[in-house]
């Protein structure tokens, strides 16, 4: 294979990829309804945390799910209004609240784990022709573009820092909003 056509097929496989992220971001954007109970996977994501971790903080929600403390404190706030979560003050510590789900919150995270289990499941057997040296082959893969996905984030930060300070050392933005305001 020469260089151009392993270009073209690593090109096929980040669309591809794309394709599957997109599915995921609009998956993750649908109202779920589960047996007559809607719920947004945000919220979704919430109650499975507190369903397998009964007692967890916000702060530890936020951490795993890769969230600001804000974004899950709101969701959480939704949550304990709609009565599916409650919060405890913490008996070692009154800054911290622990969560648990409420008898309503836990029969909706056992719908949630019954439809994802169902999705896993499928998904599992659509992957059923390929050996498990082949998926093991794909994480490697995998891994490995997320690495790159790593390094374009991190670029991406240092240059719109980078840009900024330039803008700022140039007089460029302030040229800007002058021009902005007359």
């Amino acid at each position: 294979m020469s260089e151009n056509e392993r270009y073209e097929l690593y090109c096929e496989l980040i669309r591809d990829l794309d394709t599957g992220c997109g599915l995921i971001m609009e998956y993750d954007s649908l109202l779920h309804d589960y047996k007559g109970t809607p719920l947004y996977q945000a919220e979704a994501q919430i109650l499975k945390m507190v369903g397998q971790q009964p007692g967890i903080s916000a702060a530890e929600c936020a951490r795993t799910l890769n969230k600001t403390l804000s974004a899950c404190s709101q969701l959480i706030k939704k949550l304990r209004a709609k009565e599916w979560i409650l919060q405890k003050r913490n008996e070692s510590n009154n800054r911290v609240y622990n969560l648990y789900l409420t008898e309503s919150g836990r029969e909706l995270f056992l719908k949630h784990q019954e439809f994802e289990s169902y999705c896993y499941e499928r998904t599992y057997h659509l992957l059923d022709s390929f050996s498990q040296e082949e998926l093991r082959t794909y994480r490697r893969i995998q891994q490995k573009l997320n690495e790159g996905f790593m390094l374009d984030v991190k670029d991406s930060r240092e240059f719109n820092n980078d840009f900024s300070q330039r803008m700022k050392k140039t007089g460029f933005a302030s040229e800007k909003k002058k021009a902005a305001h007359s």
